[in-house]
């Protein structure tokens, strides 16, 4: 006994020595709210023998008992160590917030950070994967299941010499020493940071003057104590103050406490909401509810049930909404009706879950359902029933539900039977719905003869004579291979539902199988005007079928119709300039659009239509179209047209991975178009960008029919960024030569030849010196004409013997324009005389010059008086 006596005393003692010893990492000052240093708090132990004081102060205080703490086992312990995590994590942010290290409000941030309890749990699982009442009363009755071991939670309970300071700490609040009540509460948070005591006291300090911070001390506290019941009462001051967020947390901590409560519920998904903008907060509130409630809750389960199975349906969700109607099954069942089985089988059906569904309806109503003995494999969807049993009165509803689940599941014998029976007892003036359903159930098996049976009559109906009942008795009909019967049914549908596309789309295509284009166009052709927006798809085919017919006017205007979707429609020819002037998409539209602007036209078409964006034609298909359309107009000479689709494809969005092909085309719409204006702009962005040969050729053709001079600056521009030996010093050289300045033209020519020497040089030197010998006032002429035959005969010998045939002529040419008949006729009979080469043979009615000598010699015959002689030669080498 002595010895048990003496232990609480020792205890005691010990105990009051370590909380007295202040810790070597705690900072000894704290700054308050008035900026104030925390002054040293001590307790002294008073003597007996000396202390002054009134025995009838005191009353007698029972003794503290000390037992002894078994230990349990080795994972009791472990939850233990496992508990110390978070506590541990709480304790060292509040010593970082009483050294300055964190505002209250950070504080009570990290804490909520910590200890939410916001679950996000898996809403797709099964209903028997989610924990509820009904299943841990059913789990608490067996006993072979093994104990659970709850992990013991710390107690935040003050040590004994803290009490007191926290009782002199509420009596100086009581007697309004703020100050001092003030550092007791933080002396006690310094030395047990855990307790909710002081917290709460300086959360009734600051809740006149400073509600805000008497808030936020008053989460800490109930953060430090989770079953504390106020959580509804903070959230509710956090709205005040404008913190949704720390609202919500508040009430999901309010939740915790009082798991039914569905006012609770309601609010915090209101708030998720609203303020979040979380569309699933109701499922996610519905879902966790139903978790808690059981059979005892039965209207409630049925209305949040019913609530969670609609929102579910509206996100697309099945599997939420399946767990919801399996929740109501399974904890009411007694309450469910025929709404909520409609409802579920309907859900069942849409997610292929057949064989559930059936069991939902021979589980809830009267119908009846044999299997037979034979095994089925598993893993498939069949099963063997042999028999069926549906009463005549079972809601219509329930009955179409129960015959396409058993169609599903392979039962077709059985389903004729039922199909026959429920024809005759059910007016499809009254379950048209029921029929339709039916028949698409056939339909997607391909029984579309059986599926006839049930549209038959619905197509005779009055009621249901629908467009709708038309299209799908018309799929029926082809399906059963039947055009001419699916003509007039798609007829039909065109003449209840204008606006059923689909339906007119797979009419033309009847019709066109049957090679009836006119009829096909005619079904395709849309009203702007009656119409609000025009379906592209069926422009699309629309313009396949008029290429097809060869109705090429209606062709091109259509497919502009169907480009102006995403491209800007050109209005006049001066608006190819302002396209042409640069190399992107972007730029284009600005340039055209501030073009207009600055003449006062409107920027966007007057009547500029609409177009809905389903089902309209892909990116590779509108260009393989584009490009349809330029050989269309290429070959038919339209060469308008031509211009005008490639510069309209070159302002569309949608083909700016195909800019430089678009170029090249726009470039050979204005050769083609002789519009060497526009054509100038486009091949210039060409050559500024590439160095080929194909492009240099392409800007002489250009240049060739310019009517105006831009090109010279262009190119006098461009000379310096070249290297010594190019071909636009040659271009810059002919430019001269047909100008007339034959000196700067020979300077250029002279100074590429020796840079490197070419057959083609050679010969435009030779002709720029014939013409400055033919010129009537030049000097000299003999020495020119002589360099001229001497730089010709240099060309020949470059020119090489496979190409004699060119190099003949042009040395004819050369004498006949000196007036050397005679030699000229010796060089054009070599043209008529040797054989060509097997290059000129290969491209004979390009490379071949016999005709172009013969003709020559017959203008020198009939020049010298020999008709004969010139008819002899135009017989023998011209004539067709």
């Amino acid at each position: 006994m002595d010895q048990v006596k003496e232990s609480p005393k020792k205890v005691d003692q010990e105990s009051s020595e370590k909380t007295l010893a202040e810790p070597d990492n705690i900072v000894p000052n704290i700054i308050v709210a008035d900026s104030s240093v925390l002054q040293t708090i001590e307790l002294e132990e008073i003597d007996a023998t000396s202390a002054n004081y009134n025995s009838n102060e005191f009353v007698p205080a029972e003794i503290i008992k000390i037992y002894e703490v078994p230990v349990e086992n080795e994972v009791d312990v472990c939850y233990e160590t496992a508990e110390e995590t978070p506590l541990a994590q709480e304790n060292i942010l509040t010593r970082q917030f009483l050294d300055g290290e964190l505002s209250l409000s950070d504080l009570a941030e990290k804490i909520d950070q910590n200890t939410q309890a916001d679950e996000e749990i898996d809403y797709n699982a099964p209903v028997e994967s989610v924990p509820t009442e009904i299943n841990e009363s059913k789990n608490s009755e067996k006993k072979d299941v093994k104990p659970v071991i709850k992990r013991r939670h710390e107690r935040r309970v003050l040590p004994q010499p803290y009490h007191g300071l926290m009782g002199q700490a509420n009596e100086c609040f009581a007697k309004g020493q703020i100050q001092t009540a003030i550092q007791m509460c933080m002396e006690v948070i310094r030395n047990v940071p855990k307790a909710p005591n002081p917290y709460q006291t300086l959360a009734q300090i600051y809740e006149q003057n400073e509600p805000e911070k008497s808030l936020q001390f008053s989460l800490i506290a109930a953060h430090l104590n989770p079953k504390n019941d106020l959580w509804e009462d903070l959230a509710k001051s956090s709205l005040n103050f404008g913190n949704v967020k720390q609202a919500i947390i508040c009430y999901t901590k309010a939740i915790e406490n009082d798991p039914k409560n569905i006012e609770l519920y309601e609010t915090r998904a209101q708030l998720q909401s609203e303020f979040l903008n979380d569309q699933k907060a109701k499922i996610k509130a519905y879902s966790k509810l139903l978790n808690y409630l059981g059979p005892e809750d039965g209207p409630t389960v049925m209305k949040y049930a019913k609530l969670l199975f609609h929102e579910s349906i509206k996100e697309n969700l099945n599997q939420i909404a399946f767990n919801a109607m399996e929740h109501m099954l399974k904890k009411c069942p007694e309450l469910v009706t025929y709404e909520e089985l409609n409802l579920f089988a309907e859900l069942l059906l849409l997610t292929k879950n057949f064989s559930r569904c059936l069991d939902v309806l021979v589980e809830f109503t009267p119908v009846t359902v044999e299997y037979g003995s034979i095994e089925v494999a598993p893993g498939t969807n069949r099963f063997n029933i042999t028999l069926c049993m549906i009463p005549d009165d079972l809601a219509v509803d329930l009955k179409t539900k129960c015959i396409v689940a058993l169609l599903e599941l392979g039962a077709s014998e059985i389903v004729d039977e039922l199909v026959a029976r429920f024809r005759e007892i059910e007016n499809v003036e009254d379950c048209g719905d029921q029929y339709l359903d039916i028949a698409e159930a056939f339909m997607d098996k391909g029984e579309f003869e059986r599926a006839l049976l049930l549209l038959e009559p619905m197509v005779n109906s009055e009621t249901y004579s629908l467009a709708a009942v038309w299209l799908r008795h018309a799929e029926c009909w082809v399906g059963c291979g039947d055009n001419d019967r699916a003509i007039k049914s798609y007829e039909i549908v065109r003449k209840l539902g204008p606006q059923h596309l689909g339906a007119r789309i797979e009419l033309s295509k009847l019709y066109k199988a049957k090679g009836q284009f006119k009829n096909a166009i005619a079904v395709l052709e849309q009203d702007p005007y009656s119409q609000d927006k025009l379906d592209a798809s069926v422009l699309y085919e629309r313009v396949k079928l008029l290429y097809k017919a060869k109705r090429y006017d209606e062709y091109f205007r259509d497919a502009l119709l169907l480009l102006s979707r995403h491209s800007l429609t050109v209005r006049t020819k001066m608006e190819l300039t302002s396209i042409a002037r640069s190399t992107n998409h972007k730029a284009r539209v600005e340039i055209l659009q501030r073009d207009r602007l600055s003449r006062g036209e409107p920027v966007e078409e007057p009547e500029q239509l609409e177009f809905c964006n389903a089902n309209e034609p892909s990116e590779k298909e509108e260009f393989l179209l584009v490009m349809q359309m330029c050989k269309t107009a290429c070959r038919l000479g339209k060469y308008g047209i031509l211009q005008r689709v490639t510069f309209t494809a070159l302002t569309s969005k949608r083909f700016s991975a195909e800019n430089d092909h678009l170029m090249y085309l726009a470039l050979l719409s204005c050769i083609r178009n002789a519009d060497s204006y526009s054509g100038f702009n486009v091949v210039r962005e060409i050559v500024r960008s590439r160095n080929r040969n194909q492009h240099w050729n392409l800007l002489n053709i250009i240049i060739q029919k310019a009517e105006d001079s831009r090109h010279n600056r262009f190119m006098m521009r461009q000379l310096g960024k070249e290297d010594a030996f190019s071909y636009l010093h040659i271009l810059h050289a002919n430019n001269c030569l047909v100008s007339g300045t034959y000196k700067y033209a020979l300077n250029d020519y002279i100074s590429l030849f020796k840079t490197n020497p070419s057959s083609l040089l050679a010969l435009l030197i030779a002709v720029t010196l014939l013409q400055m010998a033919c010129q009537k006032f030049s000097g000299k002429k003999n020495q020119l004409v002589v360099q001229s035959l001497g730089f010709m005969k240099t060309y020949m010998e470059l020119r090489g013997k496979e190409c004699e045939q060119e190099s003949n002529y042009n040395m004819g040419r050369v004498m006949h324009q000196l007036g050397l008949l005679p030699s000229a006729m010796h060089f054009y009979k070599l043209v008529l005389t040797k054989q060509p080469s097997e290059l000129v043979k290969s491209r004979e009615s390009l490379l071949d010059l016999r005709k172009e000598a013969a003709f020559n010699l017959h203008l020198i015959y009939m020049q010298s008086g020999n008709p004969e002689m010139a008819r002899m030669y135009l017989e023998d080498y011209i004539t067709i």
